[in-house]
């Protein structure tokens, strides 16, 4: 402890720590900073959203089909026990241990400081592996989240909607009811 005393390196590794303890458990990011960042466009296309009624959290996203030809849609990250996209059968994309990492390398830096050049690797790991890329609502292009919206809101409830989703490279339709609105 006199080492850190004597060349007050202890407020700085404390501010680091801090910092980095942030970004990786999400409180601040590298897109909250961003200067290029100048429209509501740009912004959807960076965010995370969550559909209520059919209970799945979607993020833009681009997955390669078998042919090589790449396919842009939302991603689904997320579903919920028991929603409709749960009984339909959409499967959400596995998580990385990307914070894990992020935090076994500020361990590491502890004991050997230029380690922490590797944190910034992290950023470049894909966030899950997998999933569900929705491509197309009843047949319309999905590009972004405004697309699905506008579609899924256009059904009634006790219809079903054809969601056209790439698994694995593969293009598929999976039916999903649309339940009763509040249920």
């Amino acid at each position: 402890m006199h080492y850190f005393r004597q060349f007050r390196v202890w407020p700085w590794l404390a501010t680091l720590a801090f910092i980095i303890g942030s970004v990786s458990r999400g409180y601040c990011s590298n897109d909250d900073f961003n200067p290029h960042l100048r429209s509501l466009h740009d912004y959807l296309a960076r965010a995370t959203l969550e559909d209520y009624l059919l209970g799945v959290t979607l993020r833009p996203d681009e997955r390669p089909l078998k042919s090589g030809a790449p396919a842009a849609g939302l991603l689904v990250v997320d579903v919920k026990k028991g929603s409709p996209a749960a009984k339909a059968g959409l499967l959400a994309a596995r998580k990385m241990p990307k914070e894990m990492l992020s935090g076994m390398i500020v361990v590491g830096a502890m004991a050997f400081p230029p380690a922490m050049l590797l944190l910034p690797l992290t950023n470049s790991l894909p966030d899950g592996i997998g999933g569900d890329l929705i491509i197309a609502a009843d047949g319309d292009r999905v590009r972004n989240y405004l697309d699905y919206e506008n579609k899924i809101r256009q059904a009634q409830p006790g219809e079903i909607v054809y969601l056209t989703v790439v698994r694995r490279g593969v293009r598929r339709q999976i039916l999903v009811p649309i339940p009763a609105r509040g249920s």
